[in-house]
């Protein structure tokens, strides 16, 4: 399916509360964590935010949007090796990274998300649903064999995914700079909407997550991968929605097919989706948000089912 951006689509300010908590796991690094709980929660979904998201006002409202739309209650961290605590990832982990491999990453990662959940007082859900944006993707499929332990998992939603291409660190950093170059489209889609502009402004006085030069290197190794299409390969997926921005040059359309037809090969249902007019920087679009949470979950306040194909097929 397409979405083109809609600004009907963003009505009032997220009313669902979001608590901030900074994780400090014995012998970890310090975190900052969100946790959004909507008024009767049927569930918990799991997000993982893209490279270099400072969890301030901006995802904040993200986070309450998302609570308010689904019935979720929603938990997010900081990535380790990208926070306001500037903490570099471990060595032995790093070591990984410098070698394609994303697993460490990951499972240092849930131990944060683990976290989360406890102090948040989330317990192991009945119903789960896993959202990533990004590098989150990765570290989300990664992460899909323990978050199955959790509780089952009913639907995997991958927005602008980046390690389904194999490219070098110059490649992916070309593409990024690329990206970046579209974040004005996007961000323009957000006028009119005070609420929203507020928070922009109030994130933008915020402090910035930090990270080391050897890290920005090793996470680069990871995403010029393909390792997300090899953990994706291991997992098994009840429903699985794939997000793509048209003129995204990190989520490279040919590569978005091959994991498209891939999944409709193995017969798993969901939404395949194409943003017009928007690169990478898609998730920055609060209209396109507002949208894309109704296509990929849902909308428990209007009674709204998924808008998805009943399965995977090429936009």
């Amino acid at each position: 399916m397409n979405l083109w951006v809609d600004p009907r689509s963003l009505h009032s300010r997220p009313t669902s509360p979001v608590r901030q908590h900074t994780l400090r796991p014995s012998g970890l690094a310090p975190l900052d964590a969100l946790i959004a709980t909507p008024p009767d929660p049927r569930g918990v979904l799991l997000y993982f935010p893209g490279f270099g998201t400072p969890l301030g006002p901006w995802e904040i409202a993200k986070c309450a949007h998302l609570a308010d739309a689904t019935s979720l209650t929603v938990v997010v961290t900081e990535i380790p090796g990208m926070s306001r605590f500037a903490d570099p990832i471990p060595k032995a982990v790093r070591k990984d990274m410098l070698g394609g491999r994303v697993e460490s990453w990951a499972e240092l990662n849930l131990a944060y998300v683990d976290a989360a959940m406890r102090v948040g007082d989330v317990r192991h859900p009945e119903y789960m649903q896993v959202l990533a944006y990004s590098t989150g993707c990765s570290l989300a499929v990664s992460s899909l064999p323990v978050l199955a332990e959790w509780g089952p998992i009913e639907g995997l939603n991958l927005v602008e995914p980046v390690a389904i291409s194999q490219r070098n660190v110059a490649s992916l950093q070309a593409h990024n700079l690329a990206d970046w170059g579209r974040m004005g489209t996007v961000l323009r889609t957000n006028r009119g909407h005070d609420w929203v502009m507020s928070a922009r402004r109030r994130q933008r006085k915020e402090p910035s997550v930090k990270y080391s030069a050897v890290d920005l290197v090793a996470i680069g190794q990871v995403l010029s991968s393909q390792g997300l299409l090899r953990s994706l390969d291991a997992a098994e997926l009840v429903r699985c929605s794939l997000v793509r921005g048209a003129r995204s040059s990190l989520c490279r359309r040919p590569d978005y097919d091959k994991l498209d037809e891939t999944l409709q090969s193995r017969g798993v249902p969901g939404p395949t989706i194409t943003v017009q007019g928007m690169g990478h920087q898609l998730w920055h679009s609060f209209p396109i948000l507002v949208q894309l949470t109704r296509a990929m979950l849902g909308d428990s306040r209007s009674g709204d089912p998924s808008l998805g194909n009943s399965g995977n097929t090429p936009s």
